[in-house]
Parts: C-alpha cells; structure tokens; sequence
C-alpha cells in the first residue's frame, strides 16, 4: 500500500473529498471482510470483523461530514510516531497469526493516515485541508487503539 497520495491526485471539492474517503474505507472494509471469511482462527475472524465494523463506522461517519462539523472538530494529540514504523510489512493470508493481523492493521491505518495527510497537502483549500486532516485524525485515532492491543496482547504476553 502507498503511504502517501499520487501525484496526480487532486480534490477541488469537499464532494469529491468525502466521496475519496467513502471508497476508501469502502475498500478496507471489504477487505477486513474477506479476510474474516477466509480466516480459519475464531481469533484472527473476530479480529478482522471488528477492523470490518470500525471501517464501516468510520464509512457513515465521512458519509455525513460537512464543513461545519469539521469547523468544531477538536483534533486528537496522539504523536505521530508509531510502533507501525518499527514493524516489518506482513502480507495478507488467511491463516495469519493474532500478531500478523494487528501488524497488518497497524500498516494499514497508518497508510490510510499518511495518504489523508499527503493528500490535504495537495490542496489550497483551508477547508478542504481540514476535512482532510479530519479524516487522517480519525485514522490517527483508530491507529492508536490497535497499537493498544499490541502493546498489551504482543509485547506484554510475549
């Protein structure tokens, strides 16, 4: 997965800002889905449908968002460092260990992170950079949770 937006992409409009951000977590969440399905672990599929959920979630959320609401978005203060750069990249299989997904997950949102990032550098708009920022904050965020249950199911249980 790239970590930044191509070159060539450009948004003009909030419209076409939102539309990006639906596919895109259309996209993740038919992947987590696929990969609940063809897991043959409770764990790994419990894991997946729950990354599914999030994706979902966040789908609705960006479906709905509108300059106002972005306007009173309070922006999260989670350091941009993360574990996620210290981890090799693991491929997607569907037998794959509770510690290959969460690193695949963290790989993940820390993509979908950097490409929203990337992408409200590509534009002049304040607006649109904000919208922009907003949905890279909630990928930021949903990053965050996933290092989390690293931390405490990974480095702590060995």
């Amino acid at each position: 997965m790239p970590t930044s937006a191509p070159e060539d992409m450009k948004f003009v409009t909030m419209e076409e800002v939102i539309a990006f951000a639906v596919e895109r977590e259309e996209t993740a969440y038919m992947l987590y889905s696929l990969a609940a399905k063809l897991s043959k672990s409770a764990a790994a599929k419990k894991m997946f449908q729950e990354l599914a959920d999030e994706e979902a979630a966040h789908k609705t959320v960006f479906s709905r968002m509108d300059s106002e609401k972005v306007e009173h978005h309070k922006f999260c203060r989670i350091p941009e460092a993360s574990i996620s750069m210290y981890l090799s990249d693991v491929p997607f299989r569907p037998d794959m260990t509770y510690q290959e997904i969460l690193v695949y997950a963290l790989k993940t949102e820390e993509n979908a992170y950097q490409l929203y990032k990337a992408a409200a550098g590509m534009t002049d708009d304040p607006s649109l950079q904000k919208v922009l920022m907003n949905f890279a904050d909630v990928e930021l965020g949903h990053r965050r949770r996933i290092e989390q249950l690293y931390e405490e199911r990974v480095l702590t249980e060995g």
